[in-house]
């Protein structure tokens, strides 16, 4: 039986990592959602959003291209 709020913690946890979905016990029913994803961060020098350019394309954007 779960007798303190750490081992609640970590029976949810267990379950969690091992794909369970829902719980039923003692009257109790638990649903679990999705996992949070975490936001991944921009390193150093990347653009913050994907409609940014780097400064490489920005040389090359007002570049006129030449067919001769």
């Amino acid at each position: 039986m779960i007798n303190s709020l750490n081992e609640l913690q970590a029976f949810l946890k267990i379950c969690r990592k091992q794909g369970v979905t829902n719980i039923q016990f003692s009257g109790i029913s638990v649903n679990f959602g999705d996992v949070p994803k975490k936001e991944q961060k921009a390193e150093d020098g990347e653009p913050d959003t994907p409609d940014e350019l780097t400064p490489e394309q920005l040389m090359f954007y007002s570049a006129v291209a030449s067919d001769q």
